[in-house]
């Protein structure tokens, strides 16, 4: 590309015969293109220049056929700038082609053009936008087709990885979202010092959308490896237990962020529904976790719980195994169960010594508190003086109040009351769908959704926070500390990701906010990623919009969307233009989005487009026909199969359309409800499907074609 000095007086001579020639429509364009350049010119000081470009390209001698390929691929690149046109007649062939190499000769043989310096300058290759990434396992696109890599590790210019995902439904979240895990899958976050890993990946969601995440990825681990990836649908029944006060092996006290943990979704049970929690009620939680965790030891005036065969069946089968002799204690006073006891903390030591970890793990869930221990503990003589002078509104003293919460759920929650039975064994890749335990609609649907969003963070990400360091703590005894240390260590150099997905749910919860927040202040130092994923802007507090590193925005609804998430996200004029008018959703050529990142040092502010294939689409769609069609297939044929057949089928990745097309048809010839009608159509295209017939048609033979090209390429 040349630019040249007296653009305006090369071009006089047009200009003349532009005006003279005036009454020819063509001319007429010709003219006002000076006349809006003379403005630029008077109005702004823009000057004129000649600019002329040369774009060369080649192939190998003797390939004709492709060099014709890639010329016709240079020339549609280059007309798809706008307005250009480009001519394959380049005049002399040796000075086109000199004048195309920079700096080597300032020659060509392209028709000038007039245009003003500041446009000519954009125009520049330099002005480009650019990746900070040099590489990375998600390509996204740009506008015009170009390639925008994109490292999900952070790739060493995002030391802190926090997201903020936000559209109305519909637009792609899920899909985006679901992609940035599947990257980090791809991604060096595999390479471990212990070898090739998965890393750590975690996910609250509400409903089954990623589900065929989860299943593309277990068919692709193998039968052998399958139980690394796992979906899970939390329920209220029995089998779901998760209990909040769990330790680490061989701790008698949680550590710091535990502790927190805690604390929080403790309080969160002690607040009423206005969410404004009473005066002192921090406190007193504080003082009656700490007490319950006390009360389990072997201090005195504690009572710690006591061990019984018939519970954990592995453990007592270990114990018997193994010859393992068990210590006895004199029987607490006034407890006549309690002659000659052994406590569970015994046995938790008793495996320690042995090198059973994880059985010593399944029997400290009988030795740590349960909420119910936290009545006994809110009645210990030095907190029950000091918490009962403090009257609430109610007339109740604060310790009454806080018991009458504590009761409360313990009837309404059975699971959170009772030692942990979930069991994740070595999972890496865990999915929680709280889609049954998750209402909303009223004050108490809304606290049970933030409570199961606290409690789902402590059973999928309480062992991201882990740190060396912790292996040093007072509160770390010696049997363990080396084989903490260990864990510790390989789980800090592990990247680990957590995402909470319909974050909306949880916003009107403080404890949970003060949960997430100090959980994004943390992850740097813990190499945890964080992502909040939700519907608005104003879904997140201002807390957590301060500390998240990027945002990605596909969408912004309506108008007052659009002003409150320019206003929240802090938007540039520029970038508020782009949010307002350049997002229409997801389409056939992919779902655009706008992302504000701070990278290297700097801000980066792109639009760009995430394109997938279908059997990605398939399998990371949330759209509820698409999910519901995906379901009855995987319920009759192997999940990997199923995503291909409707990739073939339905390869712009949803079916939307085609059963919108025929439930509108059966209810015109049918006296059908509109859910009946629905019901059928579905029913009847999986049916197509698995029969190869109607819209399915050709398509096992489609598949057999596949598969023996795969064979013979291998």
């Amino acid at each position: 590309m040349i630019l040249e000095g007296g653009g305006k007086s090369s071009f006089a001579i047009k200009e003349t015969g532009a005006l003279l020639l005036g009454m020819f429509p063509a001319n007429k364009d010709i003219q006002r293109a000076f006349a809006a350049l003379k403005r630029k010119r008077e109005a702004e000081n823009h000057n004129s220049v000649r600019l002329r470009m040369t774009a060369a390209t080649w192939a190998p001698l003797g390939e004709e056929k492709l060099l014709r390929r890639r010329a016709a691929d240079l020339s549609q690149g280059i007309e798809s700038w706008g307005g250009c046109k480009t001519t394959r007649v380049p005049g002399d062939p040796l000075e086109a082609a000199m004048g195309s190499v920079p700096v080597l000769s300032l020659g060509s043989t392209a028709t000038p053009a007039l245009a003003p310096l500041g446009d000519a300058m954009a125009m520049m290759p330099w002005m480009r936008s650019a990746s900070p990434f040099t590489h990375g396992s998600i390509l996204f696109r740009k506008p015009d087709g170009g390639i925008w890599a994109f490292d999900p590790t952070g790739g060493g210019v995002r030391e802190h990885i926090a997201d903020i995902i936000v559209a109305p439904p519909g637009s792609g979240k899920t899909v985006l979202g679901n992609t940035i895990l599947l990257g980090l899958l791809l991604s060096s976050a595999a390479m471990g010092n212990n070898g090739v890993k998965l890393p750590l990946l975690a996910k609250i969601d509400i409903g089954p959308a990623s589900l065929g995440f989860i299943e593309m990825i277990r068919n692709a681990l193998g039968p052998d490896r399958a139980h690394e990836a796992v979906f899970i649908e939390m329920q209220m029944a029995p089998g779901f237990e998760v209990n909040i006060f769990d330790l680490q092996v061989g701790l008698e006290y949680p550590l710091p962020l535990e502790e927190v943990a805690v604390q929080n979704f403790v309080s969160l049970l002690a607040t009423p529904l206005n969410g404004i929690p009473f005066e002192g009620m921090d406190q007193l939680v504080e003082e009656a976790v700490a007490e319950a965790y006390r009360q389990c030891t072997g201090v005195a005036g504690g009572s710690p719980k006591h061990y019984r065969e018939g519970i954990e069946p592995l453990v007592d089968a270990a114990i018997h195994r193994l010859g393992i002799q068990l210590p006895h204690h004199a029987a607490s006073p006034g407890d006549p169960d309690s002659a000659d006891p052994t406590w569970w903390r015994d046995v938790v030591t008793a495996l320690i010594e042995v090198g059973e970890h994880r059985l010593a793990g399944m029997a400290q869930r009988h030795a740590v508190p349960v909420l119910q221990d936290l009545l006994a503990a809110a009645r210990s003589p030095e907190i029950y003086d000091r918490f009962s002078k403090i009257i609430l509104p109610t007339e109740e003293k604060l310790v009454e109040a806080f018991e009458r919460y504590i009761m409360s759920a313990i009837k309404k929650y059975p699971p959170l009351a009772e030692p942990t039975q979930l069991d994740l064994g070595d999972a890496r890749i865990i999915v929680l769908d709280l889609g049954r335990v998750a209402p909303q609609g009223s004050e108490g649907a809304n606290r049970q959704t933030a409570l199961m969003y606290m409690l789902g963070r402590h059973l999928i990400g309480r062992n991201f926070f882990l740190h060396p360091e912790y292996a040093d703590l007072p509160i770390m005894p010696q049997n363990v500390r080396e084989y903490h240390r260990g864990r510790f260590t390989e789980m800090k150099e592990t990247i680990k990701r957590l995402d909470f997905e319909e974050w909306h749910r949880a916003k009107d919860a403080p404890q949970v906010d003060k949960q997430a927040v100090r959980d994004v202040r943390e992850g740097r130092k813990h190499n945890v990623q964080l992502s909040f994923i939700s519907q608005r802007s104003g879904d997140f507090s201002g807390d957590l919009v301060g500390q998240s590193t990027a945002r990605w925005i596909l969408k912004c609804g309506d108008e007052r969307e659009a002003n409150e998430m320019i206003e929240n996200f802090k938007l540039t004029p520029a970038s508020a233009y782009v949010v307002r008018h350049r997002l229409p959703g997801p389409g056939r050529n992919g779902a655009p989005f706008f992302l504000v990142m701070n990278a290297a040092e700097g801000k980066y502010e792109q639009l760009l487009v995430n394109v997938l294939g279908p059997i990605e689409l398939w399998a990371f769609s949330s759209t509820p026909n698409d999910t519901a069609l995906r379901s009855r297939l995987f319920a009759r044929m192997p999940s990997s199969r199923a995503l291909r057949c409707l990739a073939i089928v339905f390869p712009g990745g949803s079916a939307e359309k085609e059963l919108t097309r025929r439930k509108a048809e059966a209810m015109k010839t049918s006296f059908l409800q509109e859910e009946q009608a629905q019901q059928g159509v579905m029913d009847a295209l999986v049916d197509e499907i698995l029969s190869g017939q109607g819209i399915a048609v050709g398509l096992y033979d489609r598949l057999d074609a596949m598969d023996e090209q795969q064979r013979a390429a291998a």
